[in-house]
């Protein structure tokens, strides 16, 4: 006995720009842009806007790995165990991104 799908319809692309009505412009709304393709500067030439793509990011860490591996297997009430659990997170998401640690000296 043969299964009927049912297809979901096509998906419509949305343009990059966003274009606010004439009525809500007159109101004060407008769009914002968020990410910028070219680098933004104020009168003398500096920089005023740094995009994650040119941002440096270097984090420093409280403890030595293994020491955080190590609280992180604590209790679940004790704050040090959600604390290190944190900071593996964060060493993580440095890993995915790129960012450059800074390992603190272990206790």
């Amino acid at each position: 006995m043969p299964i009927s799908v049912e297809r979901s319809p096509e998906l419509t692309v949305h343009p990059e720009e966003v274009e606010v009505p004439p009525q809500l412009a007159d109101v004060g709304i407008r769009a914002v842009e968020r990410e910028f393709k070219t680098p933004v500067t104020n009168d003398r030439g500096q920089p005023l806007v740094t995009t994650p793509a040119t941002q440096k990011i270097s984090i420093q860490l409280p403890a030595a790995r293994g020491q955080l591996l190590a609280w992180a297997k604590g209790p679940v009430s004790d704050s040090l165990t959600w604390f290190a659990a944190f900071w593996l997170r964060v060493i993580k998401k440095a890993v995915h991104f790129g960012w450059s640690l800074i390992v603190g000296e272990s206790k």
